[in-house]
């Protein structure tokens, strides 16, 4: 009875010990499934989708494309988040064993060789494991226990028999353990111990009934036999252990001189009990030799886990149900700074956990859920304390303990110390905030692709390009999110295809009306499949490139506008000369012409009479006024050729606006029902308004003359549904001062916005205008007082020009 129940209490301990080998290693095996690890231990590992899609493998790529129509994926498609599961699945005559992890967005399943379930193979073991549907997930070389009758927990195959014990476990989806060990040997010696004293009892019982002669030396061997009997089956000291008490039996035994023993005996058959009894002592010896042998491998095995459990780089401690430590690991110890004896018997709140005055930050309600149900929180991360005060981060994977009964009694925590991966998350997270807030303030559009056109990353500047909504950008192909982009997909395929960026993308629109933009594809390097797209507003650029243009035009023109005015004079000096002298030969008021006209034989009366009557007077006078407006083109030709000699004084923009205004109000043309004092003028003016070095004359030129040309294309657009307007605002703008001049009128085409500015330009009827109007405003603007003119126009819309001139 002794020994069975040792080798029992013996097989309970190894089923314990391998149930929790087998949830550390599965636990390891699940840290790299969903790892990146390098070193997948034998596994083949797919990621599938919850659709049964398979997303990826390792180590190396299957063509498989689905796994939805498995039968064990169908049992385990509708696992929650972090729930797993070990099973045996048929396959092809083989069973395969697989470990699969529901992640929160995928699968992780692996296909787990057998002989990686465990982190040692068993010696002198039968270890057999089983699924939950009763499929053999392992088992052990020579596994005897597979083909047995049982009685009770002695199982018989062939000729061996076992002890066994075994565990259900209700992680990974429930499995039971079962562990066997081989006492073959011990129970035929017990057998035959039981064999040999039933017959050695039976002769002495048979040869007692002729022996009656001999009772009183019969009865001095039974004395014998029966001191030697209680001095070898003395009952050992209560204070020893059993494995003491077992080696104080052998030591008794020992001790007996079996073969002088059996020289006392009077009786053959006692002497034969005698040496019956010396043979089974010696079994009885050997096979306490055996428990000794054995309970010194259990000593050195517990000595390891305690070794282990103590030596291990890691936190370990067990909670009861309130929250109260019941073991505390010299790790532990050395890292919190808490003795043993300051933790076991002590509640971690208040210890290792912050405690507040009411009990109710996050730390302490966690204990509170996990003591209740620990099943709710296999894995935990929160943030610690140790003795002296510094704050850790430790992730904590928990492990209920249950008593025979099924009742939870203790809490298996064991914890990591990731104090310094948190803060390099932290700091890569606000790293990564920093890189975010740097490309979001760009005011360039950033957009990155992955291989397949799909938007990885975007900044805010994209984010308003956008044509759907900023939570839907990510993930999304960029024709879909950036129709404008569509048009660039050879582009894009191109720079990902070749890994050459693609640049000089000009384009309009992008951003806004009227707007321009310079797109650069950028592909990704070291190996990686993808672009980024750059667009940048050169719409500014654009602009001065045009008045830089512009300016050359002028200052060209500017010269050839000298020469020819120069030419044109001296002709059209001729022509107004030789007019004035016509006139002056027939008027009345002079008597040398009364002389020729009476010495021709008529009246000078009469030679004007003529001249009326056929208009010769008329065309005249119409000479002269071609003449006069030619030598006024002229003269424009020149002020426009000439640099400025006009002395600067500072200015207000105001007033010198205010002026020009009251100078338009005047003018009023009743034919084509024009009248500038039907406009509407609003005005906003900067208070505070630096003041600017100019020429007065000339600014309110250029001012007039744009109130003029605004009022005059309000008034001949027949289209016109509002009332006219003219805005003006003035205001400082760093070191310039800026004039904005808008109506709401017709607007232009872009064609004619290009060539506004040109000498000699007008979209106005033949004979109505010079085209000298804004060709020289634009010359006094940039060249006389070194500032800008530009105009901003679509047909339509109005028109806005803007004068910015250098501040005092």
């Amino acid at each position: 009875m002794l020994f069975f129940w040792y080798v029992s209490d013996e097989v309970d301990s190894k089923a314990s010990i391998w149930s929790k080998y087998l949830i550390d290693r599965i636990d390891f095996l699940e840290t790299i499934v969903t790892s990146r690890a390098t070193f997948d231990h034998g596994m083949s590992i797919l990621r599938v989708t919850p659709e049964g899609e398979v997303v990826n493998s390792r180590p190396f790529p299957l063509e498989i494309k689905s796994i939805a129509d498995s039968s064990f994926f169908r049992e385990v498609k509708d696992f929650k988040p972090g729930q797993s599961i070990i099973m045996c699945q048929p396959d092809k005559g083989h069973d395969q064993t697989f470990l699969i992890q529901r992640l929160d967005h995928s699968f992780a399943i692996a296909k787990v060789p057998p002989g990686s379930l465990l982190p040692v193979s068993p010696q002198d073991t039968e270890l057999l494991i089983r699924d939950r549907n009763g499929n053999i997930v392992y088992e052990s070389e020579h596994n005897h226990i597979l083909n047995y009758f049982s009685i009770g927990r002695l199982h018989f195959s062939d000729f061996f028999i076992f002890s066994s014990a075994q565990i259900d476990v209700n992680k990974f989806g429930g499995f039971s353990l079962t562990v066997g060990k081989n006492i073959s040997t011990e129970f035929y010696a017990g057998l035959l111990l039981i064999l040999f004293t039933t017959s050695c009892m039976g002769i002495l019982i048979k040869r007692s009934a002729f022996l009656t002669w001999d009772l009183g030396k019969n009865e001095q061997d039974f004395i014998r036999i029966n001191d030697l009997l209680k001095k070898v089956s003395a009952s050992p000291d209560d204070n020893l252990t059993d494995f003491s008490a077992i080696e104080d039996t052998a030591k008794r035994l020992r001790e007996v001189d079996w073969d002088a023993e059996a020289g006392k005996m009077y009786f053959t058959e006692n002497r034969d009990y005698i040496n019956a009894t010396a043979f089974f002592s010696g079994r009885i010896l050997k096979l306490l030799d055996e428990i000794t042998s054995h309970s010194l491998q259990l000593s050195r095995s517990r000595q390891e886990y305690h070794d282990l459990v103590h030596s291990a780089r890691s936190i370990i401690l067990r909670l009861d149900r309130k929250g109260t430590c019941t073991f505390f690991n010299e790790y532990a110890q050395l890292f919190f700074g808490f003795s043993k004896e300051e933790m076991v018997g002590k509640s971690v709140i208040g210890t290792i956990i912050p405690k507040t005055g009411k009990g109710e930050s996050d730390l302490e309600q966690l204990i509170s859920d996990l003591t209740s149900k620990p099943g709710n929180f296999p894995v935990n991360t929160n943030q610690n304390v140790c003795k002296d005060g510094k704050y850790v981060w430790v992730y904590w994977t928990n492990s209920p303990i249950f008593n025979e009964n099924g009742e939870l009694t203790e809490i298996l925590c064991v914890g990591t110390d990731i104090t310094k991966r948190k803060i390099m998350e932290t700091q890569l997270q606000n790293t990564r905030n920093y890189i975010r807030n740097i490309i979001d303030s760009m005011p360039s559009v950033i957009i990155g692709l992955d291989s397949d056109y799909r938007v990885t990353h975007f900044n805010t500047a994209a984010q308003r390009m956008a044509v759907i909504n900023s939570s839907k950008i990510e993930g999304m192909e960029v024709e879909l999110a950036f129709p404008s982009l569509g048009k660039f997909a050879y582009n894009i395929t191109k720079a990902i295809e070749t890994g050459v960026p693609e640049k000089s993308i000009r384009t309009q629109g992008q951003t806004a009306p009227n707007s321009y933009q310079d797109i650069i594809i950028y592909p990704l390097t070291d190996g990686m499949k993808g672009a980024v797209i750059r667009i940048d507003d050169v719409t500014e650029r654009v602009r001065i490139d045009e008045m830089i243009i512009q300016t050359e035009k002028m200052i060209s023109i500017g010269g050839l506008a000298a020469g020819m005015a120069h030419e044109i004079n001296n002709p059209l000096g001729g022509i107004l000369q030789g007019i004035q002298n016509i006139v002056r030969r027939i008027s009345p008021e002079l008597p040398a012409n009364l002389k020729a006209a009476e010495k021709a034989g008529c009246s000078i009366d009469s030679i004007i009479n003529y001249m009326e009557d056929r208009k010769i007077i008329k065309t005249l006078n119409g000479i002269t006024d071609s003449g006069v407006r030619a030598a006024n083109i002229v003269s424009g030709m020149l002020e426009f050729s000439r640099k400025s000699d006009s002395q600067k004084a500072p200015g207000d923009l105001r007033k010198i606006m205010d002026k020009a205004c009251t100078l338009a109000a005047q003018d009023y043309n009743p034919q084509k029902g024009y009248d500038f004092k039907k406009i509407s003028i609003t005005t906003d003016y900067d208070k505070n308004l630096k003041m600017v070095p100019c020429t007065s004359t000339e600014i309110e030129q250029v001012l007039l003359n744009l109130l003029r040309n605004s009022a005059q294309a309000m008034n001949d657009w027949e289209a016109m549904e509002e009332d006219p307007e003219i805005s003006i605002i003035i205001r400082n703008d760093q070191k310039m001062v800026t004039c904005i001049v808008s109506d709401n009128g017709p607007g232009m085409d872009e064609a004619v916005r290009k060539r506004v500015f040109e000498p000699f330009f007008t979209t106005k009827e033949p004979g109505i205008g010079t085209g000298l109007g804004l060709s020289v405003s634009y010359f006094i603007i940039t060249q006389n007082h070194k500032g800008k003119f530009q105009v901003d126009s679509s047909t339509g819309r109005g028109t806005t020009f803007i004068i910015q001139l250098p501040a005092l």
